[in-house]
């Protein structure tokens, strides 16, 4: 048995899952990850979701692009990003869920931000009767026509006041947006129940519904 090829071998593999490794790991990055799970997304947008300027961000990309975790697509002459696939979503996903279970840090930030602004608990839409539910997918119409649950209706959270006469009062209505820290379902819960609704939100990204 050559050893030395051996070594070769787990050090070619170990260095490239550090490359990919080290891409994910850094927080604008992350954020701008799940922000791609909701559809394709050019420089301006995701600049303006991670709250950092347009070179920084085309930085950022360019450093997943490196390592094949996005890719991109031209509309006219704009480039758009969009994630390489759903395993990019998924490892995301099991480092963000990894984080919850082992760090106290992250669960009590995020249950801090929740009491301060009196954001209701979320519940588990696998446990509800959906035939008394009334589902509303509150983000950007474009990321709905671009991915949203069968069942689901678009209310855009900047429409949504103007148009609750649409929604049914005589059913659950269950809020869903961009996932776990996203807060247009929180925002839309507290203006449902405001006006008489039996509202909820789940934490559910789109991408979890198609996934699971």
């Amino acid at each position: 048995m050559n050893m030395k090829k051996g070594r070769e071998y787990k050090e070619k593999v170990y260095g490239e899952i550090s490359n990919i490794s080290k891409a994910i790991s850094n927080a604008h990055r992350m954020e701008i990850i799940d922000f791609l799970s909701n559809g394709s997304k050019c420089v301006e947008d995701i600049a303006n979701q991670a709250g950092i300027t347009i070179a920084n961000t085309s930085q950022h990309l360019q450093i997943l692009k490196k390592e094949r975790l996005v890719k991109t697509n031209k509309k006219g002459v704009k480039v758009f990003y969009e994630l390489a696939d759903d395993s990019v979503y998924k490892a995301w996903m099991s480092l963000r869920n990894m984080a919850l279970s082992v760090s106290p840090f992250v669960k009590l930030a995020k249950d801090e931000f929740m009491q301060e602004n009196n954001y209701p608990e979320p519940i588990d839409y696998n446990e509800l009767d959906h035939e008394k539910t009334f589902l509303i997918d509150v983000r950007p119409l474009d990321e709905y026509e671009s991915q949203h649950h069968p069942d689901a209706t678009s209310f855009p959270i900047e429409e949504l006041e103007d148009r609750v006469a649409e929604i049914p009062k005589d059913k659950m209505v269950i809020a869903y947006c961009r996932g776990m820290f996203c807060t247009y379902a929180d925002q839309a819960v507290k203006l449902l129940q405001s006006k008489g609704y039996n509202a909820r939100k789940i934490e559910s990204n789109v991408k979890d519904f198609i996934l699971n």
